[in-house]
């Protein structure tokens, strides 16, 4: 998933010389993002001295992302198609890419597994 933001629009994910970010689970089920900018192993849950992410070189918006890739490999429950670029107004969307790389990001990430699919309507 990391891979398909990093290569569309405003390449997200993907900002040195085509080293992406990462996420990865030590041996006590916890994850880690590992920013592709600042090459920092970041761990993903709160914690008890704030949870401020040293070394994140993305904004909040990316965050809650991470944050939601985090309890997909946690729990396998699925994210909401909404994370993919919300649109603001008419063709906007809050990531700021263009009317077609959001559209060819959107098919590629959301038959992933890890949003939620549309429910077929019995035909």
């Amino acid at each position: 998933m990391i891979g398909i933001i990093g290569a569309h629009g405003r390449r997200f994910f993907n900002q040195v010389a085509d080293r992406y970010a990462s996420m990865e689970v030590d041996q006590r089920g916890k994850v880690w993002f590992i920013d592709g900018y600042s090459a920092r192993r970041i761990f993903t849950h709160k914690t008890t001295w704030g949870g401020r992410w040293r070394g994140f070189s993305h904004g909040s918006t990316l965050r809650s992302l991470v944050e939601g890739f985090r309890d997909y490999i946690r729990i396998g429950e699925p994210m909401h198609p909404g994370y993919l670029g919300p649109e603001r107004f008419g063709d906007s969307n809050i990531w700021g890419y263009d009317v077609e790389g959001m559209k060819a990001f959107r098919e590629q990430a959301c038959a992933l597994p890890v949003f939620r699919q549309p429910i077929a309507e019995a035909g």
